[in-house]
């Protein structure tokens, strides 16, 4: 890169003969200005390295001139190199407090106005290089910030649609999981409820072996709502709607938080409830009958009907009472469905015994077990008294009027 080299003064001989001590160094670039008036115009233009210019001039003299370069940003750090036959202390102090970065007593020899004039204009170009340099980097800091500003803007963006698209999935799966009309869950629910105690062994592998034991143990509620086909015919489908709503109000206040509660069909419901023993399984269902016909259901048109259940219940894993047989069934969708279908045998018991009922189907000997049984299958595989297997049936009633 070439130094650029301004030179001003009002005597063209002297820009002659400065001219002519640079003639052979190919690396400078020289500009003449012989009217100090156009010097800064021309400076400003030119973008030069180092300006060599003279102190006394006739309109604007040296130091007037050099204040006017430095009061300009462009020019302000571009060394000048004054021009001048005094050779007084007071002068040149004066010329470097006005901002001069050199002073030379004219005429100079060649070689020493090509030394200085090389080192000045390098240390311009080495500034302006740095000065650059400096503003590049401080470019691409300023676009690295705000690329990191804008990768985190849209970090936050998908994370937003991530937690928004994980809410509507869960919106999704609960509403595939859950009745229209009541709220509760339905049957595709169960097979979820039951995998939840495989997700909770890490923490029940930390129990006593008694308390892991009970917490593995279901106990199934089957009940439908008795002669829900006349309130249809007789009040309307509205009506019967209202009903199944507030029994599904009535069953989410009688339940515990870690049992579940289903719409298995039309006016059916099934209850899923951890932990019971036979005792608790029967106080359940007492609960049950009294919170569905405990209190009638009021219509919105005033009306105010009494609504009663049948309904029958079993354990899962459902045991024999006693002997080297005493083992729980196999622990699969087959057991469970079994036990459904015991617990739909109570139920059906319960109807014929008058509805209003409860009827838990228990392992147990129970020797009036097989006449009440005669015609009953339970569940798959029509479960006999005279298979071998004790059945225990337990009466429970409903409220009364």
């Amino acid at each position: 890169m070439k130094i650029r080299v301004l030179m001003v003064d009002d005597q063209p001989v002297i820009l002659a003969a400065l001219a002519q001590m640079l003639a052979g160094e190919s690396e400078f670039e020289i500009r003449q200005v012989a009217d100090p008036d156009r010097a800064l115009y021309e400076a400003l233009a030119f973008e030069p390295a180092v300006i060599v210019q003279d102190l006394v001039m006739d309109g604007i003299d040296g130091m007037a001139l050099l204040r006017r370069y430095r009061a300009h940003p462009n020019l302000i750090d571009v060394p000048v190199v004054m021009l001048s036959a005094a050779e007084e202390p007071e002068t040149k102090v004066e010329a470097f407090r006005s901002g001069a970065s050199d002073y030379v007593v004219k005429l100079p020899s060649a070689l020493e106005l090509v030394a200085r004039l090389r080192h000045h204009g390098r240390a311009c170009h080495n500034a302006r290089e740095r000065e650059q340099a400096f503003h590049a980097l401080l470019e691409s800091r300023i676009a690295l910030e705000q690329r990191q500003t804008e990768i985190e803007r849209q970090k936050a963006q998908l994370e937003a649609q991530a937690r928004q698209l994980e809410a509507v999935n869960r919106e999704l799966a609960d509403s595939a999981l859950s009745d229209a009309l009541t709220g509760l869950r339905n049957r595709r629910y169960l097979r979820v409820y039951l995998d939840l105690p495989e997700a909770e062994a890490s923490t029940a592998s930390r129990e006593p072996e008694r308390r892991r034991g009970r917490h593995r143990q279901l106990s199934y509620f089957l009940f439908d709502l008795d002669h829900f086909k006349q309130i249809n015919d007789h009040h309307g489908h509205e009506a019967g709607d209202a009903v199944l709503v507030e029994v599904a109000h009535r069953l989410r206040r009688t339940i515990r938080t870690g049992d579940a509660a289903m719409r298995w069909g039309g006016e059916e419901f099934l209850i899923v409830a951890r932990g019971l023993d036979l005792d608790d399984a029967a106080a359940l269902a007492e609960r049950i009958l009294h919170a569905v016909g405990g209190t009638p259901v009021l219509l919105a048109d005033g009306t105010r009907l009494r609504v009663t259940a049948s309904l029958g219940y079993a354990p899962c894993p459902w045991r024999m009472a006693e002997g080297p047989e005493a083992a729980s069934e196999a622990d699969d969708g087959a057991a469970h469905d079994f036990v459904i279908g015991l617990a739909d045998a109570g139920a059906y018991l319960s109807k014929l015994d008058g509805r209003n009922r409860a009827v838990g189907v228990l392992p147990g000997p129970d020797p009036e077990a097989r006449a009440r049984l005669d015609g009953v299958a339970l569940g798959p595989g029509a479960l006999r008294p005279e298979d071998g297997r004790g059945v225990l049936l337990r009466l429970l009633s409903g409220p009364t009027d």
